[in-house]
């Protein structure tokens, strides 16, 4: 049934995109994804708020030293942990090689980049020892954005089967190496430069996509599947909102008995030499028409009844599409009740987690590992006598636990008790919760241990120090208010 060929299907005959046609086809919707994106407040919701809430403020990591593994003791993996998270805070300030971004404004506008065109580059730089100290930069190791439309392959290399889209592959698919346009002031393309995949181990261009499809190299826009909706949507408000300018102008026509007087105008010494004529009406203007003339109003009936509804459908099929309500997309959820709106939250949380472990994966964790390098090589952290050596235990040396920003409650006190009764029965630990929050676990407990002495020293009464409150963490909370009809 589904291979036939009558009826329904019957002109029903898709066919693949030649890998000629491939990077043409592409390109094209990169384009009008950027267009959309641009232009289109509902597409650039789409965008904002998949990276406010997969990325929000940015992703921190926190060192976690398998300590057992490189047979060293705790105290020394926590010294290289703290010198470690130390040296890549004052990396993150400077990630950018023209300093333009923080490495957390790099995460927001890889995922940007990923919404819009389904995919990220970046060049890995290297600056030179006499740059670095001229410029007052404490690392070398610096990270260079590149729009994805700039990756082309060479016209003496369009027949090259080795190279696709601008991307040269080894006989196993990996990228060894791209190709980078640049273009004079009036956009024409004047010359390529390739830069290799890698130099050894260090990764030189950091460049990943969304894979949705088998041997798929370069990204398709999030927005691919609807396009053509968000334009037929763009163009159906636009002119709504047009229709409803002409109707609260009040337009009016005036109807004439005698059709021939039509384009005779005022002075031509024609039968309408007399006549008065209205080409525009000013708002509270008293009309006085000629002999045989009428005036009468132009009605409209726009929006139509079923406007809100259909509109709605749109939205909610663009939302699908991305993977989030639409209540986020138009930011009302006034037309929701609470449980609606924590299940399609969830639900969205689910695709908001997936593109943050995909970053993390992709580019910050290789990221990350270029600049403890570099934090070692300058002795910005040390190893211990008679534990293995970098190289040989990078993997180790570099583990850690990417921190998200807090999430929020939809409902604290609900949320927080479950938390609570979820620590007394060990589903949760404090690095957990605290993560979820944002926070380091170990920098938390050290700020409520400053706080709990200093309390102490000024006689003031602890939290929980009642009986009741030993007994019950959740009598330290008030009670919920009482909404009215709930």
């Amino acid at each position: 049934m589904a291979a036939s060929h009558g009826g329904t299907l019957g002109n029903w005959s898709p066919y693949r995109v030649s890998p000629h046609q491939e990077p043409l086809d592409r390109e094209t919707m990169q384009a009008r994804s950027e267009d959309i994106v641009a232009n289109d407040g509902h597409a650039t919701s789409v965008r904002d708020t998949i990276i406010i809430n997969a990325i929000g403020t940015g992703l921190t990591p926190q060192s976690a030293i398998d300590y057992e593994a490189l047979g060293i003791t705790e105290d020394q993996a926590r010294g290289i942990e703290k010198a470690q998270e130390r040296a890549f805070r004052l990396w993150q300030r400077e990630a950018h090689v023209g300093r333009a971004m923080h490495f957390q404004d790099c995460q927001q506008l890889s995922i940007g980049c990923v919404v819009t065109f389904g995919e990220y580059a970046w060049v890995g730089r290297m600056l030179d020892e006499a740059t670095r100290l001229r410029k007052g930069r404490r690392f070398s190791f610096a990270l260079q954005d590149i729009h994805p439309i700039r990756l082309k392959t060479p016209t003496d290399r369009a027949l090259d089967p080795q190279v696709r889209d601008g991307i040269l592959l080894d006989e196993d698919g990996e990228a060894e190496g791209y190709w980078f346009t640049n273009s004079d002031s009036m956009g024409v393309l004047t010359e390529y430069h390739f830069v290799p995949a890698r130099q050894g181990h260090r990764q030189l261009v950091f460049h990943a996509c969304r894979h949705r499809e088998p041997e798929q190299v370069r990204g398709i826009p999030l927005l691919a599947p609807v396009i053509k909706l968000f334009r037929d949507k763009y163009d159906f408000l636009d002119y709504e909102i047009i229709a409803q300018i002409i109707t609260a102008s009040f337009p009016i026509a005036i109807e004439s008995e005698n059709p021939k007087d039509h384009g005779v105008h005022q002075g031509t010494g024609g039968a309408g030499a007399d006549k008065r004529w209205y080409q525009g009406v000013n708002p509270g203007q008293i009309l006085y028409p000629n002999p045989g003339e009428k005036v009468s109003a132009i009605q409209s009936n726009r929006p139509g009844n079923n406007f809100d509804s259909f509109f709605k459908l749109i939205l909610k099929t663009l939302g699908a599409v991305a993977g989030i309500p639409y209540n986020q997309i138009l930011k009302d959820f006034s037309d929701t009740n609470y449980s609606s709106a924590r299940a399609a939250l969830l639900e969205a949380w689910r695709v908001y987690q997936d593109y943050r472990a995909w970053l993390v994966r992709r580019f910050c964790q290789p990221v990350r590992e270029h600049v403890l390098e570099e934090a070692w090589l300058r002795g910005m952290w040390s190893i211990p006598a008679g534990a293995p050596g970098f190289y040989e235990q990078m993997d180790l040396y570099t583990a850690c636990r990417w921190t998200p920003p807090p999430r929020g409650y939809v409902d604290p006190y609900k949320e927080i008790q479950s938390q609570v009764r979820g620590l007394e029965s060990g589903l949760y630990s404090w690095s957990d919760l605290l993560a979820e929050q944002g926070m380091d676990w170990e920098e938390a407990f050290q700020q409520q241990a400053r706080e709990r002495r200093l309390r102490e020293s000024l006689d003031l009464p602890l939290p929980g120090a009642g009986d009741s409150h030993e007994t019950d963490p959740l009598a330290m909370m008030p009670d919920p208010p009482t909404i009215p009809g709930t």
